[in-house]
């Protein structure tokens, strides 16, 4: 335990084990998995937990938090990683299934350089992602503008983003700390 939390913090492994179980307890205390975090706490402990994950320990972790999540919402992710991944996953595909929307959000992380965090615009995307997107669908953003900060800050405050990079942080960290 305290080589995979110092793998994912570094340094004194007792704070940051402290840091990741307040984080994985405001997530399940919250009852929504939109409350409890900021987005960009979510960014920074997704990103750090996602690079210690396999393939198979990252899907289940984002079939749990996907679980977590109100249907329209999975639907509404689904679709937006549809659209990004260019809509080749076959018409059968159900987005609101958490299951199938982990097994294509694991496809996606493993297929893109800076996986699901470079969707909401992180891991170096600067303005681009999905952040313009995301705040139309979700009701955030500035009516349209561009200007004065936007980009990945005003889309990390969306609900959708946080959701579900926050949900398969705070599952994978539990799973870590539960080994």
């Amino acid at each position: 335990m305290d080589s995979i939390m110092k793998g994912l913090f570094g340094g004194d492994t007792d704070q940051h084990r402290s840091t990741a179980q307040d984080f994985v307890s405001r997530y399940e205390e919250g009852g929504d998995p939109t409350t409890g975090f900021s987005g960009q706490e979510a960014m920074e402990h997704y990103q750090r937990a996602s690079q210690h994950l396999s393939p198979e320990e990252y899907e289940m972790s984002a079939h749990q938090a996907f679980s977590r999540m109100d249907p329209q919402h999975r639907m509404q992710f689904g679709q937006m990683l549809q659209q990004r991944m260019g809509g080749g996953m076959g018409q059968d595909m159900q987005l609101d299934d958490p299951r199938q929307l982990a097994s294509l959000t694991s496809r996606y992380q493993r297929e893109e350089p800076n996986g699901l965090a470079s969707l909401f615009g992180g891991g170096g995307g600067g303005e681009g992602g999905l952040g313009g997107m995301l705040g139309g669908m979700m009701g955030g953003g500035g009516g349209g503008q561009r200007g004065g900060g936007g980009g990945m800050g005003d889309m990390l405050d969306n609900p959708l983003a946080k959701a579900a990079l926050g949900g398969i942080a705070a599952i994978a960290f539990k799973n870590m700390m539960n080994r």
